[in-house]
């Protein structure tokens, strides 16, 4: 007579039974995520009457949390979980679905109450338990803390594959910071470098990403090919993400794109030995005489290390400081913390161990020296224009007839990426008091970021509508036109270190295309718009001060012209890019690069 199957027997009818039904409730869960996001918050507003919660409990608790509620969400699990206690088939039927569905939720803030309330079975509170970890671990990362996010998850790395990836993500983070690994010793065969042949090492590039960074680049090498020297461009392993050709031209100037040996692996220190090893290779075969890494260390921590193998100098161009740009996302309170403490050290080693640091301003040049570099090896290039823009006449006229834009509207603005720390919140609030001050002013944000959705509520709710445009990002001619569309150009970058510290290219197109300049009043935009005599200056932050300088810009013709002028022989002086190529020449020719 055969053997009845155990009702804890995996292949029994009980546990076939229960299998099925915990994978009809991740299917309804599943199902409640992928409704349309209006459905979603339709069926939640029902989900959250208490007949529902009564009714069906497992269904409303899913429909709020996957509506965006999950606060309510999180104050209706322990009635629930109350009913769920008790003695009968039906309470223990409903501790499994609610199990079930906040396991298939992956809503780290509705485990953690489930965690408290619930009785959770070993096979769910493995996956529960690491999804809690990941996102406290994601937390403290946000914070800084490297070792307290990856203590966080490692516990949990074999069983949560998320909290695996991450362990495996914050250890090479961690081995990518800090003090620099020991440089390699210079390889017998090393091959003979290439006369005027220069290697840059960059983040990412033309034509993928569109930015000031990309464009620095762009405009550098391109000049530097004029003046006569054979630049090559290599994009940090990896990049970018969705793959492509290996080799790309743009305007004439190859793009190398570094691919790992094989899969690529998480974590900073990971990807830089992968970037060596294809930095390494791509040298050996193009044989450059100086290797030329710009922002952030990754770029020239590969540099270094490549340099070391075949015996070629490097320089590295600090274009910003990758600590206070992370410092103005993560807030105040990540100042100090060990990511911060890291990146200056490994930052500072980059620059120290380099033959030579190039950087865009005397501000952040004072920076660079203050942290021990030696000032006679830090060389400024400063942001600069192709000369032809001195002389462009961009159709401003045209984009404003595209944009619905009155001949007679007062059109302020910026080409930007559309961050917090530019202050673009500060020249909103000026625009509405001029609206309600009866000037018909029209405010142009052309680009695009993470604050692009909330200036658009701002703009909204301070009733200027349609009198704020958001047209998002555009390509490089049509960026050109939309700065020509401008009566003046808005610089209002808020008080932070790294404004103080860093200069943008923007102001110095609005002086070369004759458009005048309002910018706050802090050290960086003072060096870049001429120390001031280019630009009316206010105060960062002072709507009304902004205001009150665009009304007096707007009425007076003549300081407008002076402002364009003083622009204009600030950027013809000091800010062409064959001028900046000539100091590169001179530069690479005295660290003995041929």
């Amino acid at each position: 007579m055969p053997e009845r199957p155990s009702p804890t027997d995996p292949t029994g009818p009980r546990a076939l039974l229960g299998a099925a039904h915990d994978a009809l409730v991740r299917r309804c869960v599943l199902l409640s995520r992928a409704l349309p996001t209006g459905v979603r918050a339709s069926a939640a507003g029902l989900a959250g009457s208490p007949l529902s919660s009564r009714l069906l409990p497992t269904t409303a608790l899913a429909l709020l949390a996957s509506g965006g509620r999950v606060d309510d969400a999180r104050e209706l699990l322990p009635d629930l979980a109350q009913r769920a206690h008790r003695r009968t088939l039906l309470a223990r039927l409903l501790n499994r679905r609610l199990v079930t569905a906040i396991t298939a939720l992956e809503q780290p803030r509705l485990t953690e109450v489930a965690l408290q309330h619930l009785r959770v079975p070993p096979r769910h509170a493995a996956k529960l338990e690491g999804s809690v970890a990941v996102r406290r671990a994601r937390v403290l990362f946000d914070q800084g803390d490297l070792d307290g996010a990856g203590k966080t998850v490692a516990p949990h790395a074999d069983a949560h594959p998320v909290a695996g990836l991450l362990a495996r993500r914050y250890a090479g983070e961690r081995a990518g910071l800090g003090p620099l690994p020991a440089l390699p010793e210079r390889a017998p065969d090393a091959p003979e470098p290439l006369p005027g042949r220069v290697l840059h090492l960059v983040s990412n590039a033309l034509p993928h990403t569109q930015a000031g960074y990309t464009v620095r680049t762009h405009r550098i090498v391109c000049a530097q090919q004029a003046a006569g020297l054979d630049p090559h461009v290599a994009t940090f392993v990896g990049w970018p993400p969705e793959g492509g050709e290996s080799e790309q031209q743009v305007d004439g100037i190859t793009y190398h794109r570094l691919r790992p040996g094989g899969r690529l692996p998480e974590g900073l220190g990971p990807r830089v030995e992968a970037g060596v090893a294809a930095a390494t290779e791509l040298a050996l075969r193009l044989r450059p005489s100086v290797l030329h890494a710009a922002t952030d260390h990754r770029n020239g921590s590969v540099a270094l290390a490549v340099g070391a193998r075949l015996g070629i100098p490097v320089v590295y161009e600090v274009r910003g400081f990758l600590e206070e740009t992370w410092l103005a996302k993560a807030g105040p309170r990540a100042e100090g913390s060990e990511r911060h403490r890291l990146i200056v050290e490994r930052e500072t080693a980059v620059m120290r161990a380099a033959d030579a640091v190039v950087t865009l301003a005397a501000t952040m040049r004072e920076e660079i020296v203050a942290r021990g570099i030696d000032p006679d090896k830090v060389v400024l290039a400063p942001n600069a224009v192709d000369p032809a823009l001195l002389e462009a006449r961009p159709d401003g006229a045209a984009f404003r007839r595209a944009h619905g834009i009155g001949e007679e509207e007062f059109v302020v603005g910026s080409v930007s990426s559309l961050v917090a720390y530019e202050g673009f919140d500060t020249l909103i609030s000026a625009a509405a008091r001029l609206r309600d001050a009866g000037v018909a002013v029209r405010v142009l944000l052309v680009g695009d970021g993470e604050a692009r959705a909330g200036l658009r509520e701002q703009a909204d709710r301070l009733g200027l509508g349609s009198a704020c445009l958001l047209p998002g990002r555009v390509p490089p001619d049509e960026a050109l036109r939309a700065q020509a569309a401008l009566d003046v150009f808005v610089a209002p970058r808020a008080d932070q270190r790294v404004c103080r510290l860093v200069t943008p290219l923007k102001p110095v197109e609005a002086m070369a295309l004759g458009t005048p300049v309002v910018a706050s009043d802090i050290p960086a935009l003072r060096e870049v718009l001429a120390e001031g005599r280019a630009a009316v200056l206010v105060p960062p932050g002072d709507a009304g001060g902004l205001a009150e300088a665009l009304l007096r810009l707007r009425g007076d013709p003549g300081l407008r012209a002076r402002l364009v002028s003083a622009g204009r022989a600030e950027v013809t002086g000091r800010r062409t890019w064959p001028r900046v190529a000539r100091t590169y020449r001179e530069l690479y020719e005295r660290l003995g690069a041929r």
